[in-house]
C-alpha cells in the first residue's frame, strides 16, 4: 500500500487491477505495472473443515499442508467401538488425520458431552501436539506464517462485536 500510495494510485479499481497482475494507466498518464507496487508471491492460506464422520483419506488429502483442520472428535479411545457404531472419530484419529495431512494447527469439534474439552485435547496431542479444543465464541485467527500461523484467540468472537446502534423503539429489526 505504501508503494502505491507513494505513485499516487488511488484506492478502488486501479489497486484491483495491480493485485490482479494487471498494468494501470494514471490519470497523468502514467503506466504502473504491477512489479512496481507488489511483493514477491505467497502462499494463501488453506482451512479445511470435515464434517461429521470417522477419518477418511478423502479428508486426508484435501486438507493436505493446510493451516487449519476442524475436525469432529465426539468421542475418546475409550469409545472407539461406540465411535464406529456411529460413524464418528476419537480424538486419537482425528489427530491422526492432522498428521497425516502434515497441517498447522487441529481444531476439534462436535464432543460429547461426556468429554472436556481438556481431555480431549490431551488424548490428540499424544500424536498431533498442536491441537485445540475451541469454545463458544472463540475464534481462530488464520494468519499468514510470517506472521506466526494461526492461533486461538479466546473469546474473539465477543471482542470483535460491532456495538450496536440504539434503533428507536418500534423501529427494531430482526437479525
Amino acid at each position: 500500500m505504501q508503494a502505491a500510495d507513494a505513485l499516487g494510485i488511488p484506492s478502488g479499481p486501479e489497486r484491483g487491477a495491480l493485485q490482479r497482475g494487471e498494468s494501470v494507466t494514471l490519470r497523468n498518464g502514467q503506466t504502473i505495472t504491477p512489479d512496481k507496487v507488489l511483493g514477491a508471491p505467497r502462499p494463501g492460506r488453506k482451512v479445511v473443515i470435515a464434517g461429521d464422520g470417522g477419518p477418511s483419506e478423502t479428508v486426508i488429502e484435501a486438507a493436505r499442508g493446510a493451516d487449519v483442520l476442524v475436525h469432529e472428535a465426539t468421542f475418546c479411545e475409550d469409545e472407539r467401538e461406540r465411535a464406529r457404531e456411529t460413524q464418528h472419530s476419537t480424538a486419537l484419529e482425528a489427530a491422526g488425520v492432522a498428521h497425516a495431512a502434515d497441517v498447522e494447527l487441529l481444531a476439534l469439534t462436535h464432543l460429547s458431552n461426556r468429554y472436556f474439552g481438556g481431555e480431549v485435547a490431551r488424548e490428540a496431542r499424544t500424536i498431533f501436539p498442536n491441537t485445540i479444543v475451541p469454545k463458544d465464541f472463540d475464534t481462530i485467527d488464520v494468519r499468514f506464517q510470517e506472521r506466526g500461523g494461526p492461533v486461538l484467540v479466546k473469546g474473539g468472537a465477543l471482542q470483535q462485536r460491532p456495538e450496536r446502534e440504539a434503533v428507536p423503539t418500534g423501529e427494531e429489526t430482526a437479525e
